[in-house]
């Protein structure tokens, strides 16, 4: 071949390569436009009634003191510092918006952490089309704001470092310093991960073996510890100074109230999981199916194929044997809540690309080609079984003025305008099992409903101990609360078992009820009772004119 024929080859590989890197990039770009379509688009939930409210209400109120909120802050306080940060934007989408960026950490950091395990391009995208392709990610545990997904980036963040530093024999403590940061930021997102924290803390102080033990505790264990004690630091604050009100909300509502208001009322939940084998077959429709299916897949090949490179001495068993120990802990404890839910099961799923990830790097030069081909027909057949609904999400951005977000605060404008019209704008609460509304809105609620349905349909489940903790009402003591700060107006129409006192306090006080179409979500279309006082505020100007 001659030398002019030699360098048009090469040149002929460039340019195939530079074609091959923008279709990726063309394709990436695509799968996060309709990722961002699908959230702003995805109806409303009625999670989000609790989660999005303490956004606006923490200006005024303090978390679990005058707020009920059974979960840890973290997910509050970061919602809250979005809506600060864009006053500007409607509530829903700030907390929708959020979720996005969540998303984009998530992505990012698989690919990073990917990329710096196995400097393999195909699994750098491996963790990211797992993520982007489950199923159970594209419901309503990765698409509506609430804390499922929150600590998924800060979980997979936290081993990945972890991982890294563990693979290379690099134990920089700045790296492990942030692993434990971002674990710690994980578990005060969400409870339930702190599943993954028992595997590090026991690992660090047992892999790998060939440090001697007090190596092991002082440049591994310890940086990891310190992170996890900054970045627990908050919830630490809260449980010693807060210890009865913290626990009471975060504990012991799982434990009690909750559990028995299920269990009354199991039939209004089809396919409710109660019961050990009812949690298991939940679990084996989230782990056994489509993209996380095809990920553990590629973990467990990997795994199988394994030949080590002894010219790449490293510890990456002792990071994988961490790895698959905090996966397997995160799955395990997925049963303990009860009921069971979806979104209780997708924690396993970050520990998923990182054991391909370790797996590969602990592989021959030579087993990479025939995992390579795996991994791409695994990705390949990931993104088709998603292609419904990620289209969906394209299909979104066409008409951005119908996205969820933006039908939520037309329905709220709306909703303002005709307090404003009657007369009733600041002249009291909103009382409703819907917050998200008024408070898009601006107008005034009960604190007492801040979390939606999920105080009140409790309170006769709550035991004299508990009640005092938290800031609630419930059916019975919905006059004494409206005597003492009679509402401007209530809107129901979204569970009528729930709201049937509402509607029943309306008509024994003459407010005059009105629907509200514009104001329609998959729970059902709002009805307005306005208070008396705006028929005698539409009397009083009718006279002075």
């Amino acid at each position: 071949m001659s030398d002019r024929q030699v360098i048009g080859s090469h040149a002929g590989a460039r340019r195939g390569i530079a074609l091959r890197d923008v279709a990726v990039a063309a394709l990436i770009a695509l799968l996060l436009a309709a990722l961002f379509g699908r959230i702003m688009g995805y109806e409303l939930r009625r999670d989000e009634f609790m989660f999005v409210p303490p956004a606006v209400l923490l200006e005024d109120h303090a978390l679990y003191s005058d707020l009920f909120y059974n979960h840890v802050p973290y997910s509050a306080w970061l919602f809250r510092a979005m809506h600060l940060a864009l006053p500007w934007m409607g509530l829903l989408a700030v907390a929708r918006l959020t979720i996005f960026l969540a998303w984009l950490l998530l992505l990012g950091s698989a690919a990073w952490i990917g990329w710096r395990l196995t400097r393999s391009a195909v699994m750098a995208l491996f963790g990211p089309v797992s993520f982007i392709s489950a199923e159970v990610l594209l419901g309503q545990a990765g698409m509506a704001a609430t804390n499922n997904l929150l600590p998924l980036p800060f979980a997979l963040l936290g081993l990945g470092l972890l991982a890294i530093s563990l693979a290379e024999r690099d134990l920089s403590f700045t790296r492990l310093f942030a692993a434990g940061v971002m674990l710690s930021i994980a578990a005060g997102m969400k409870a339930s991960a702190i599943a993954f924290i028992p595997a590090v803390a026991i690992g660090c102080f047992l892999l790998p073996r060939r440090m001697d033990a007090a190596d092991r505790a002082r440049k591994l264990a310890l940086p990891v510890a310190l992170g996890g004690i900054v970045g627990a630091l908050p919830l630490i604050w809260l449980a010693v100074t807060q210890t009865d009100l913290f626990f009471a909300h975060i504990a012991a509502y799982h434990a009690g109230p909750h559990i028995a208001f299920w269990q009354d009322n199991a039939a209004s939940e089809p396919g409710l999981a109660l019961g050990s084998s009812d949690k298991l077959m939940l679990a084996w429709s989230v782990w056994m199916v489509g993209a996380p299916l095809l990920a553990l897949f590629v973990a467990v090949l990997s795994w199988a194929m394994m030949r080590r490179d002894p010219a790449r001495p490293d510890d990456s068993n002792s990071a994988l044997l961490i790895v698959a120990a905090a996966t397997a802990t995160a799955a395990l404890l997925a049963f303990v809540p009860t009921p069971g839910f979806p979104q209780y099961y997708i924690g396993p799923l970050v520990g998923l690309p990182l054991l391909a990830a370790l797996g590969w790097r602990a592989l021959s030069l030579d087993a990479h080609r025939g995992l390579a081909i795996a991994v791409r027909v695994a990705m390949a057949l990931m993104l088709v079984i998603a292609l419904p609904r990620l289209g969906l999400g394209l299909n979104e951005l066409r008409h951005p003025d119908k996205f969820t977000t933006a039908k939520v605060q037309r329905g709220a404008d709306l909703l303002r305008q005709i307090l404003s019209d009657s007369g009733l704008d600041g002249a009291g609460p909103v009382a409703t099992l819907s917050p998200i509304y008024p408070l898009a809105a601006g107008l005034e609620i009960y604190p007492e409903f801040a979390a939606g349905p999920f105080a009140y349909r409790i309170a006769p489940y709550t035991d004299a101990e508990l009640r005092p903790l938290y800031a609630m009402a419930g059916a019975d003591d919905l006059p004494a609360l409206f005597e003492a700060s009679p509402p401007s107006a209530i809107m129901t129409g979204f569970d009528p078992g729930l709201e049937a006192p509402f509607e029943d306090y309306a008509r024994a006080n003459g407010y005059t009820p009105q629907d509200l179409p514009a104001i329609t979500d998959r729970y059902g279309s709002a009805r307005l009772w306005l208070s008396p006082r705006a028929a005698a505020a539409t009397e009083q100007t009718g006279d002075t004119q």
